[in-house]
């Protein structure tokens, strides 16, 4: 692998990032998130040991891997001790090997009320974690980062500032009562500040100044990005390869020379609302997310399921310039004896064959399908690419034919060792008819 690896979700989240990045932090010095917060769940079974992150990076499992948390992260900071205090639990040391980002935004409990008044009104889907009204509250020029937490009186000034006008809103807007204390925040706050503030520093002068090989985590999927994705249901922060400067603090040119993965589903789901073209409502979509453990690790909600939508794929792979995909969840489909792929939409007699920006149009759509033979085999846990069915590889060629991506790899089953290599890794050229 190439000493700048970036690992992103290429449907709408889930795509089994958790694991991926696991195994291949293995090779790197340095993991990095970069956008997002704990409103992502990366599930990741090592060692016999199940492990949900929603805040470090995944690759902080491993003893030698420093994990980096960079300032286009939104940090709530109790979600932060607890995620500490279970790698502690577990024996898994982090003392020196964490570096949290000064210029990071804070997620505080206001951020949290707001987000379950909005969900309210909007029925997005949430997680109500307070996500985006703490991106809300940076780019309205009101947030708290944690180097303000240095500076105690500032820091009480800021609040103090910002509670009132949360309570303001849900009062005179919302009509409800808020129980926001500024002194019970403040202390908390400060309370786990104390307990991590030497981890607390300047990422990007930190990037800038190693020459060590480095895997950067996407959060989310690009169909979430709340530029490119399926706005307004969408997450808030750029969960494509757009995040990736603005995340880190780095210039473009710095990721020139990265290479980019891809990581999909051999199927789609998404959580929450939004269009789904390709989702399956009823048997089909429940014999997907039985046999998929289709269930989300931050929220518990049951999934939505569909086949895999290919016009959404090859749009992802355009925004993001992939080099490679890691197709995962392949073992999924082993029982179905026909498997369906969406190569085009159809709306009001009219062909589609790109992925449009309206969310009004792509609820309106239709699927245009190919179907391919099930292999009715099980691929589970298979390490050997000789030992999978030859129509699973027929599915594999035509994902690569269509996206015009190599898949480089799958992943067949949640254990860290149930993966199979298909090539070694090669830089493609991205052609964008």
């Amino acid at each position: 692998m190439d000493r700048k690896l970036v690992i992103l979700g290429a449907q709408w989240g889930d795509e089994g990032k958790g694991k991926i990045v696991d195994l291949l932090s293995e090779n790197y010095d340095i993991t990095v998130r970069y956008q997002g917060g704990s409103n992502a769940g990366h599930t990741v079974i090592a060692n016999g040991e199940k492990f949900i992150l929603h805040l470090l990076p995944t690759g902080i499992l491993h003893p030698h891997v420093v994990g980096v948390i960079a300032q286009g992260m939104v940090v709530d900071l109790e979600v932060l001790d607890k995620e500490l205090e279970n790698l502690k639990s577990k024996d898994i040391p982090y003392e020196g090997r964490l570096i949290v980002s000064d210029r990071a935004h804070l997620v505080l409990p206001y951020h949290k009320l707001l987000d379950q008044l909005f969900e309210k009104k909007s029925g997005i889907g949430t997680t109500l974690r307070g996500i985006g009204p703490a991106y809300m509250f940076k780019f309205g020029r009101k947030g708290i980062r944690l180097c303000d937490l240095s500076d105690e009186k500032k820091f009480k000034s800021l609040l103090e500032e910002n509670v009132e006008f949360v309570n303001d809103l849900c009062e005179k807007v919302f009509r409800e009562r808020s129980n926001l204390e500024v002194n019970e925040i403040f202390e908390r706050t400060l309370r786990v500040f104390e307990k991590y503030k030497e981890f607390v520093g300047d990422v990007s002068r930190f990037l800038l100044g190693t020459d060590k090989t480095i895997l950067f985590e996407g959060a989310q999927g690009t169909m979430l990005d709340i530029d490119m994705g399926t706005y307004p249901f969408v997450t808030s922060s750029n969960s494509s390869a757009l995040g990736l400067a603005n995340g880190t603090g780095l210039s473009p040119k710095y990721f020139s020379d990265a290479y980019l993965l891809g990581i999909a589903k051999a199927y789609t789901t998404r959580v929450g609302g939004g269009p789904f073209p390709t989702e399956l409502k009823g048997e089909e979509g429940d014999r997907l997310r039985d046999l998929g453990g289709e269930y989300g690790s931050t929220t518990g909600r049951p999934r939505r399921c569909g086949w895999l939508d290919l016009v959404a794929l090859k749009y992802a792979k355009e925004i993001n310039s992939f080099d490679g995909l890691i197709i995962t969840k392949l073992d999924v489909l082993d029982t179905f004896d026909e498997i369906k792929v969406c190569v085009a939409y159809e709306l009001e007699g009219e062909r589609i064959e790109h992925f449009p920006a309206s969310s009004k149009i792509l609820e309106e759509v239709k699927p245009i399908y190919e179907t391919l033979k099930g292999w009715k085999k099980s691929t589970k846990g298979i390490r050997d690419r000789e030992d999978l069915p030859p129509q699973a590889m027929e599915y594999i060629r035509f994902i690569e034919e269509f996206t015009g991506v190599p898949v480089i790899m799958l992943s067949t089953g949640p254990k860290r060792e149930e993966f199979v290599w298909l090539r070694e890794p090669q830089r493609t050229k991205v052609s964008y008819s």
